[in-house]
């Protein structure tokens, strides 16, 4: 069954991944990104495939972005709210106020309102997934990254309250838990670490690793692979769970 699918922040990264592996099973997909530089500003308009440039945290923004999807959507079968951004790094007392909103802004607003516009037709359908894209810092809360940490826990549960009241119109919600991944942004940050520490790169990684209980990296396809399970209909009577894929994150320094 073809079904039609929504993914946020889809133009680079585990979004990309995710994209790739719901059009693969042949699903028609419509993704949004807020850099303007990147390849969903030229994404082609094909029978599957269709862009949207869009930044989530903007009201009027997330209103065009689901026009353009209504055009060719007839209604929306699975939502990934997978955009987050990083927000400031500093302790609480020096995070400005603005600096609260911006991040809250996006990464808490911007699913509020994505849902907000998919959940009345998924009710009248009597079905639809939405999946919530969290971090596991929510559960090993890295200092200096309160902002972060708060939307995405703020995210979860959101989640569960969305899965008790869309339940019994046969929606399902869950989060999507990912942990550190084998990703451009993360090498970028360990990269940040080693400048800052002056140690080597894969010293780093080492140190990391010891909180993680299987001393790996996560692969996006991984997550990907999650995302697809949960909005199967091998996941047709799962709702309102935090699903991990962190091989096990046990801490963060």
């Amino acid at each position: 069954m073809v079904r039609n699918v929504v993914i946020t922040g889809a133009g680079s990264g585990l979004g990309r991944v995710m994209r790739e592996r719901f059009l693969a099973q042949g699903d028609r997909v419509h993704i949004c990104d807020v850099e303007l530089d990147l390849p969903v500003r030229d994404t082609a308009r094909t029978d599957k495939l269709r862009g949207s440039v869009c930044n989530v945290g903007d009201v009027a923004a997330v209103e065009a972005l689901f026009d353009e999807v209504a055009a060719w959507m007839p209604h929306v079968d699975v939502l990934i709210n997978n955009v987050g951004i990083a927000g400031a790094r500093a302790p609480v007392e020096d995070v400005s106020d603005d600096e609260w909103r911006q991040i809250i802004e996006v990464n808490l607003f911007g699913a509020i309102r994505c849902m907000r516009r998919v959940l009345p037709g998924m009710k009248r359908a009597g079905s639809g997934s939405i999946i919530n894209v969290s971090t596991s810092s929510v559960a090993t809360r890295p200092v200096n990254r309160s902002p972060y940490n708060v939307s995405k826990g703020a995210i979860e549960t959101l989640t569960l309250s969305v899965a008790r009241e869309a339940g019994p119109f046969g929606v399902r919600c869950n989060v999507l838990r990912p942990g550190m991944m084998d990703n451009p942004r993360m090498h970028r940050v360990l990269q940040r670490v080693a400048n800052d520490s002056g140690k080597p790169v894969d010293e780093v990684l080492r140190n990391e690793l010891q909180f993680v209980s299987l001393r790996t990296l996560v692969p996006m396809q991984s997550v990907a692979d999650m995302a697809v399970y949960l909005s199967s209909p091998a996941a047709a009577h799962v709702t309102g769970q935090v699903i991990a894929v962190d091989a096990g994150a046990e801490w963060e320094s």
